[in-house]
């Protein structure tokens, strides 16, 4: 294809999405590529670069595995891949067909089991395979359909046929990133969709609420939850995005609980029952008491409240036995069993090792074969055998000898490829299309589009996220333009009411306070370690005394012993000290560590967190990588400068949590963490910097780094026009209700989020955590500001301070304390499975 502005000349021979066998632009693509040409290459390649700014402020990422915030920004090619209504219209009823057949299939492994009993299929293919969970024999949900949800992976082969290389039944995974591509691609190029009139995605979505509402026995107002594996998992990004565009509360297994035959939501207000469960947790561990597996991820007791008709779960569990890929050499003659008739949509031609027969084939063909094991769990990839060595060949195949039931081979398919931008120019890559399903009315509705994964080369083999392969908005040519519909019925929010005192799980609010503390954790450690830097260049040098006292104060305010406190601590170069306090991410109290807190905290509860907050995590995120890249090399000049950007960015979420979030249980329990720390850390400070006073007792010179650390310098130059005089300094930072900085205004804050946390209901006794608050409240009412001034002579300590400043220490620590007791920490078990007295709270 020649254009005025560039070129694209598929170097393959495989099947082209764009380019047909005579080499011209196939029909459905001559209108994009005219709006593309016109565009020139300048301009898409800047809206290619806004598209990754979008998706890198959306949070959009992917994550490898289980590695504490290791996650890479989603891929987005910004050219699209183009299917016509008619060709759509082919693979949506096939799609239709296959979700239809693989529901029978389901209902009949854990039914009637015909397909057995008419030897359909071996008995070996099912019953030795993980996927089949005994425990759910019997199950069944609620109306005809037992399979709520099913993607299908495609190709193209070189003679231009779909064929399905997977089923995915468990908890598929994708439709999210297809949404979140769907929406980066309307705002980059929102004149070329419009004009293009592209199938929308918005139906698929509200046929899954439908669908989940019609599940539930409870028709009022049912309560959906939306299980995910947690934070730093594969699709966590997904599973918070898909939460918060369906309405459902997104949960982890440790937030519900099993008792008297049902499931329950664990909250502050205590237990709430759940109706309906979409999960996206696979079988192998939603239920360690059938799996015997235990990794923190399901919930003890489910598959016996699932029987008992006591929840209902979307998949149901056991649906995993359908994405066996042995089922794959089956499908034709399942197909002759229940339809009467061949699928529309065939399956890639498979050999199960299993079979005599097939085995002898796979042994002629292994070279030429692809080799997958039955059951899909981490770590297990297909494996193209032409890749290997002959070692590795050799190996590979004594495996599948060695338990030939345990593996399938399949052909190796050469994929179809599409045009990526690679730079300025275009390149091909290989595609692999998901499509995706939701049961609705008597069949099953189809989005019209779906994930479709590119490869990173030409000649990529494995093209999924693991790879780094990239991904492309699927679009279907509408002959008319459609009318847009909203994931939410206009009708039935009507009749709705707004739930505003939903009690959100307790592990989400103890993620807030978390959060709250952790980021006011860093921006007191980077203001005090700012403050050290300034006064170690300062013109007006500290004597060594005070200097020791500071940079000590230093490592105990952020916890990074031994640093300045140990014996052989280099007072005279601190910089390098200082430079691990900021940057050392395994060092627990550095600020990187404080950082990765809050990244952790934030990730478990980005369902709540607004775009721009989000978009500020991911600078203070950025911030940090850039911190150790740059900080070392700039010891030298003004290194306080280069942790400034992280302080606005701090500073910028704590004022846009103020400005964007409401202020309901989720706010002030955010509010709490960040208020009661940055008490405790100013009366750490004040204790380990001004309780001992080597000076003549008139000016303080330490005062002035404390108000600079704790942002009120300016403001005690305002107020008072004399010197640095101690009792003035605790007046500001102890006293002053007005000042934001102040113990007493962050006490007076507890006192009030308590309030209202506890709301009408709370008891006539005080609760422990607002006796600590009144405590140190009164303390301090009851403390005169003079006595603070006070300085033995002898041992050179204001002791009336420190005894306050130690009394106050307690009461702060008491009240996190108290605050973690009562709302955080679930001491409880899990409980035995009982049936009697079902829903019955």
């Amino acid at each position: 294809m020649l254009t005025e502005r560039f070129v694209y000349k598929p170097q393959h021979d495989q099947y082209d999405e764009v380019i047909g066998t005579d080499g011209n632009v196939r029909e459905h693509w001559h209108y994009p590529m005219r709006v593309l040409n016109a565009m020139g290459m300048d301009a898409l390649l800047e809206r290619q670069r806004t598209a990754k700014r979008i998706l890198r402020d959306d949070g959009a990422s992917y994550s490898p595995g289980d590695q504490l915030n290791v996650s890479h920004t989603w891929s987005l090619d910004l050219l699209p891949m183009i299917l016509s209504s008619q060709e759509w219209e082919s693979i949506e009823n096939a799609l239709r067909e296959r979700s239809e057949l693989l529901n029978l299939i389901l209902s009949d492994l854990y039914g009637e089991r015909t397909l057995i009993h008419n030897k359909v299929i071996p008995p070996a293919a099912i019953f030795s395979h993980p996927g089949f969970l005994r425990a759910c024999d019997g199950v069944r949900l609620p109306g005809e359909h037992q399979l709520i949800f099913h993607a299908a992976d495609l190709v193209r082969s070189a003679s231009g046929e779909w064929l399905v290389i997977g089923d995915r039944t468990q908890a598929p995974s994708g439709t999210g990133y297809a949404l979140e591509n769907r929406t980066v691609l309307r705002r980059v190029m929102p004149s070329l969709f419009r004009d293009a009139h592209v199938h929308r995605l918005s139906n698929f979505f509200l046929q899954w609420r439908r669908k989940l509402a019609e599940l539930s026995p409870t028709k009022d107002a049912p309560l959906v939850v939306y299980l995910t594996q947690g934070a730093f998992k594969e699709n966590s990004f997904e599973d918070a995005y898909l939460a918060n565009y369906l309405g459902y509360p997104l949960v982890q297994g440790r937030d519900l609980t099993v008792r008297k035959g049902a499931l329950w939501l664990k909250s502050l207000d205590g237990l709430r029952k759940v109706d309906v469960v979409l999960r996206r947790i696979d079988d192998s561990v939603a239920d360690p008491v059938v799996s015997r597996q235990s990794f923190g991820q399901g919930v003890p007791g489910l598959t016996e409240v699932a029987r008992a008709g006591g929840v209902i779960i979307a998949n149901p569990l056991g649906s995993g036995i359908l994405e066996s890929p042995v089922l794959a050499k089956y499908m034709p003659a399942i197909a002759r069993h229940f339809l009467g008739r061949d699928l529309r949509l065939s399956s890639v031609p498979t050999w199960w090792c299993g079979d005599a027969a097939d085995l002898e084939y796979v042994k002629a063909h292994f070279d030429d074969l692809l080799i997958r094991h039955t059951c899909r769990m981490p770590g297990r990839h297909s494996v193209f055998v032409a890749d290997l060595n002959p070692q590795e060949r050799a190996t590979l195949l004594a495996k599948v000898l060695a338990k030939p039931i345990d593996y399938v081979a399949q052909t190796a398919v050469r994929p179809s490829q599409t045009p990526a931008l690679d730079g300025k120019v275009f390149s091909s890559r290989p595609l692999v299309m998901r499509g995706f399903t939701v049961a609705s009315g008597s069949s099953y509705s189809v989005m019209p589009g779906g994930l479709t994964h590119i490869g990173t080369h030409t000649d990529t083999q494995h093209i999924v996220s693991q790879y780094s392969g990239g991904s492309k908005d699927t679009w279907i040519l509408a002959s008319e333009p459609e009318i847009e519909d909203s994931v939410f019925e206009p009708e039935k929010l009507a009749r709705q009411k707004m739930d505003r005192n939903f009690s959100l799980p307790s592990r989400v609010i103890d993620n807030l306070f978390w959060f709250g503390r952790y980021a006011e954790r860093a921006e007191s450690g980077l203001r005090l370690v700012r403050t050290a830097f300034e006064e170690l260049n300062s013109i007006e040098p500290l004597s060594p005394d005070n200097r020791r006292v500071l940079l000590c104060s230093v490592t105990k305010v952020t916890g990074t012993f031994p640093g300045f406190t140990a014996k052989d601590a280099d007072f005279e170069t601190p910089e390098h000290e200082l430079l691990d306090i900021v940057s050392n991410r395994s060092r627990p109290g550095s600020i990187a560590h404080c950082l990765e807190a809050i990244l952790h905290s934030a990730d478990g509860v980005k369902e709540l967190l607004s775009n721009d907050m989000l978009r500020l995590v991911n600078d203070i995120r950025d911030g940090m990588e850039y911190l150790n890249k740059n900080l070392e090399s700039s010891l030298q000049a003004a290194p306080e400068e280069l942790l400034d950007p992280l302080i606005t960015s701090l500073l910028a979420l704590c004022g846009l949590s103020q400005e964007s979030m409401v202020r309901g249980r989720a706010w002030r329990f955010m509010e709490m963490g960040r208020r009661l720390e940055r008490a405790q850390k100013t009366v750490e400070l004040l204790s380990h910097v001004l309780v001992t006073d080597k000076s003549d007792g008139q000016g303080v010179p330490l005062l002035k780094p404390v108000l600079a650390s704790l942002e009120s310098r300016i403001v005690y130059k305002r107020y008072y026009r004399s010197g640095y005089r101690l009792d003035k300094g605790m007046e500001l930072l102890l006293f002053d209700r007005q000042n934001p900085r102040s113990v007493m205004f962050q006490l007076e804050s507890l006192r009030n989020h308590l309030e209202d946390v506890e709301g009408p209901n709370k008891g006539v006794q005080l609760s422990d955590d607002m006796r600590c608050i009144l405590r140190a409240t009164n303390n301090l009412l009851l403390t005169p500001v003079d006595e603070l001034a006070e300085r033995d002579e002898k041992t050179g300590e204001h002791l009336n301070l420190g005894k306050l400043l130690n009394q106050l220490d307690k009461d702060l620590k008491a009240a996190s304390q108290a605050l973690a007791d009562r709302y955080f920490d679930h001491a409880m078990g899990p409980q035995p499975v009982e049936m009697s007295g079902r829903g019955v709270s």
